[in-house]
């Protein structure tokens, strides 16, 4: 079975062992001094999730199979993401509706969940009637790049623009209006990403609350 949870501040443990610094701190903090945020990250992290959500709703998704955490996504408006003001692409409107980072496990790296990741951050953006999702990426240029920073040729291959150039650090727009103008469109190509992961047959589920929820069975 696999589904896409919301990302909740109790959600935040699932998050250890996902990636290569999961939890992780780096959109959510600014180095002071040299330093990070003396509080534990799984602290800090819980604690943006929990103000994101108050604000503006939850800043993004779980992905899990068979019960275990396989990947997640995240994003947030610009007003809520310090890290931004470190790069030379940084919008001006703290309104930007941010896709900060999409990680898989390794096991299931290559199998194309990250890309259900992603579609589903446009989905969750389409929810709040936004006209875009931007993303401030890295080019094969960037030294010391962190692993929480997506890569740009990702970025093109599912829709994003570049914005706003720079040789390291561009921003890139996918324009929601363009790419994916229905919600019952979002939730198509998340339902037709997941079908192509081998063995899985993605069924859809909408809940009252309008949280979306998929849930895949072996088609063996």
């Amino acid at each position: 079975m696999r589904d896409l949870r919301a990302l909740t501040p109790d959600l935040v443990d699932d998050l250890v062992g996902i990636g290569t610094c999961a939890p992780c701190t780096f959109w959510q903090t600014v180095p002071r001094n040299g330093h990070g945020d003396e509080h534990p990250p799984r602290e800090v992290l819980a604690e943006w999730v929990g103000t994101v959500t108050s604000d503006w709703g939850p800043p993004g998704r779980v992905a899990y199979v068979d019960g275990e955490p396989a990947g997640y996504v995240m994003l947030a408006p610009a007003r809520h993401v310090p890290r931004l003001a470190a790069f030379p692409t940084s919008p001006s409107d703290p309104a930007t509706l941010m896709l900060l980072t999409a990680v898989t496990a390794q096991p299931y790296a290559g199998r194309g969940l990250r890309k259900v990741l992603l579609q589903s951050a446009a989905k969750d953006a389409l929810k709040h009637q936004v006209r875009s999702l931007e993303v401030v990426a890295a080019r094969p240029l960037a030294v010391s790049k962190h692993p929480c920073v997506l890569d740009v040729d990702v970025l093109e291959k599912v829709g994003y623009r570049v914005e706003r150039d720079h040789p390291t650090y561009p921003r890139l727009r996918m324009d929601l209006r363009r790419v994916i103008t229905l919600r019952d469109e979002a939730a198509a190509a998340v339902a037709r990403a997941l079908a192509r992961v081998p063995g899985l047959r993605p069924v859809p589920e909408t809940h009252p609350n309008g949280s979306s929820h998929a849930n895949v069975t072996d088609r063996a």
